[in-house]
This record gives C-alpha cells, sequence and structure tokens, in this order.
C-alpha cells in the first residue's frame, strides 16, 4: 500500500500529551495519518496489490530524464511524446491519450511530472466524436484540444490543469472522501503549450498519475469551475491591476490554481458579501517555477458569498503593449474545483473592467 508506520522515540517513552500513555503517531512532512498509517495523501486509497494492470498509456520516445515512481496500483498513467524545442522556441498542439480500462472511475487525486518546458496543459476528458470517431492518438481530431468542443455532448471532465512553467512535481489531492466521478467511455484531450526559455535545445519530457478510489469511499463529488478574463491592456512599462467579480451559486471550494504568465507580480482572491465586505483567502506573489495550487482541507465554505473576484497584479516591462493571449502576452485565470456539482459555475470577462456573466454549469449536469 506504500505507506510507512511511524512511532518516533518518545511515544515509545509513553510522552502523550495527556492521553493516558497511548502512543503517539506522527507523520512525515508531506504525509498525513490515515487509517492508522503515515502516507501520501495522493495514495490513500491504493490496494497493497496492483488493482489495474494495463493502466500506463505512454507514446513516443522511452523517457529519458523523467524518474517515475511505479504507476498507480487503483488508477492510470499516460505519457506524452517527448519532444525537443529550440532556443526560444514556443508551440501549442494537441494530444490524445484512451483511457485504459479502469476497476474503479472516482479520481481523487492526480500527480504531474514534468522536465522545464511545460507551459500550462488542461487535461480533460470529453466525449468521442459520434462521426469522427476516437482521436488518432497521439494526435487529435481538428478542435478536439478545445475543451468547449463538442460540449453539446456533454460537461468535460477535467482531469488537471498545472501551475505555469512548472518544474518537477506538482499534485492535485482533494480531502478525505471527496473525488470526480471519470466517465471512461470517453477520451483524454489535451491543449499542450510548450516554451523553452533557456539558450540551449531542451527535451521536455511529460507524464500524469491519476489515483481512484472504490465508489463506497465516496461522500463528496467534486467539480471543476474556471473565470476567465478573455482581453485586457496593459501599456509599456506600466504596472496595472486586471480584475473581475462573478457571481457565485454557493457549495464548497477545495482548490484554487491560478493561471498566469512571466509578467505577473501578484494573484489574490476575495469572496465578496451582498453588503460588499471582502475576505482575502488567496494570495500568491510574482511568477516562479513553484506549483500554486492550493488544495483546501477542510474546504472554503462559500455559505453567505455572492460573488469571487480574483485579481492579477502585472508589471509590462517590456517596451510593446501586452494583452490576453500567448507568446509576449499575458492571462488572468482562476480555476478550481468545488462541491456539490450542482454548484459548478464558469465565469467569462469579454474585457477587463466589464461585467462578468457568470453561468451556474452545474444545472445542466
Amino acid at each position: 500500500m506504500g505507506t510507512r508506520i511511524f512511532v518516533p522515540l518518545a511515544a515509545l517513552a509513553a510522552l502523550s500529551s495527556g492521553c493516558g500513555g497511548e502512543s503517539v503517531l506522527l507523520c512525515g512532512s508531506g504525509e498525513v495519518l490515515f487509517r492508522g498509517a503515515c502516507v501520501d495523501p495522493v495514495r490513500r486509497y491504493e490496494p497493497d496489490t496492483q488493482l489495474d494492470l494495463d493502466n500506463v498509456v505512454a507514446y513516443g520516445e522511452p523517457l529519458q530524464d523523467l524518474a517515475l515512481p511505479p504507476p498507480p496500483k487503483s488508477g492510470f498513467r499516460i505519457v506524452a511524446p517527448p519532444r525537443t524545442l529550440a532556443p526560444g522556441e514556443e508551440i501549442s498542439f494537441c494530444l490524445s491519450w484512451p483511457i485504459p480500462e479502469l476497476t474503479h472511475e472516482i479520481v481523487h487525486g492526480g500527480r504531474l511530472y514534468t522536465t522545464p518546458g511545460l507551459h500550462h496543459s488542461n487535461m480533460v476528458a470529453k466525449p468521442i466524436e459520434a462521426v469522427l470517431g476516437p482521436n488518432p492518438y497521439p494526435g487529435c481530431h481538428p478542435g478536439a484540444g478545445d475543451p468547449f468542443s463538442n460540449v453539446g455532448a456533454g460537461i468535460p471532465d477535467v482531469l488537471f490543469a498545472n501551475s505555469t512553467q512548472v518544474v518537477g512535481e506538482e499534485t492535485i489531492q482533494f480531502p478525505e472522501g471527496m473525488g470526480y466521478v471519470l466517465d471512461t467511455t470517453r477520451e483524454i484531450s489535451t491543449s499542450i503549450h510548450f516554451l523553452n526559455t533557456k539558450t540551449e535545445p531542451q527535451r521536455i519530457e511529460l507524464a500524469y498519475d491519476f489515483f481512484t478510489m472504490p465508489a463506497g469511499e465516496l461522500t463528496q463529488e467534486v467539480a471543476p469551475f474556471v473565470v476567465q478574463i478573455a482581453d485586457f491592456s496593459i501599456p509599456p512599462h506600466t504596472t496595472e491591476n486586471v480584475a473581475t467579480t462573478c457571481t457565485v451559486f454557493g457549495g464548497h471550494v477545495v482548490s484554487f490554481m491560478p493561471h498566469t504568465h512571466d509578467l505577473a507580480q501578484g494573484f489574490t482572491v476575495d469572496f465578496m458579501t451582498a453588503d460588499g465586505a471582502a475576505r482575502r483567502v488567496y494570495e500568491d506573489g510574482a511568477y516562479d517555477l513553484a506549483s500554486d495550487i492550493r488544495n483546501y482541507d477542510p474546504p472554503l465554505d462559500l455559505d453567505g458569498v455572492t460573488a469571487i473576484r480574483h485579481a492579477c497584479l502585472f508589471n509590462n516591462t517590456r517596451d510593446i503593449e501586452v494583452h490576453y493571449g500567448l507568446g509576449l502576452n499575458e492571462m488572468c485565470i482562476l480555476f478550481g474545483y468545488i462541491y456539490p456539482p450542482v454548484k459548478q459555475f464558469a465565469g467569462f470577462v469579454e474585457e477587463d473592467g466589464k461585467s462578468c456573466s457568470s453561468l451556474q454549469l452545474g444545472l445542466f449536469r
């Protein structure tokens, strides 16, 4: 099960914080106590032996630089074809994978492994096109990388969205008993954006693990939400705040993941109430290569919250005007997961300064 039981010597000496001499179980950094053992929380529900056997879907050359752990015992792994970029090269393209046969379909955590060069990817599971059939794995049918294409056949399952240019590992982990339901009749596709910021060629390797649990362990189903400001303008050598306030419909937030580029100096999220009061719940500093995902256990309660405001502080050090987009441009997007699924929403702002159109997607599930 990949667990480690750690009973400190102090506990063996019966130092127990007034608990009558009972031993104390302490867990190491990054571990949680689960059913009497210290575990990596993403592996809470892993069985003792391999449950899903043929659960790795990989394309392209074997990985050379990523040293991956064994794949999930309950769950699956997908591996992208490695790709080498020239110095300063930037590319966006679509990749796809079939979902392997799984024993359990509740995903309670995911983990990304990447070398430098991954700018972002939006990993989704979408219905197979009725006319075109499955994607030509690992290639894609036209438009397959757009999460909103073919949306009439069903709202996409968002499996993972990564922090900008993150390097190493990044984890999305829901609290105990929580996860999203993966529709295994679908297929995985992602819009991938690679950016080589180095002065030498760079080989980019990328893989994802998804960890599943039995349906009987599920106490709360989660669903993704997103708020996007579709256009803004920052003059050269100017510092500006790009922000919006979008209506929410209740529920509980279990994670936030901001998305900006390298001009970002700060990212904040506030919960707003009907009287205009604001409560800061997320604050991050300048752009870096570390993970920006925040997992909340316990989740953040939206009771009494009428809207969520997120703001991106940009310092445009360039000689050109910066807009929404790729390359030298910027983005100001807030992504996360919420429960119950009926509270799922999407907010869209046509242009900075205009009002947010917020739709309760959960009503259409």
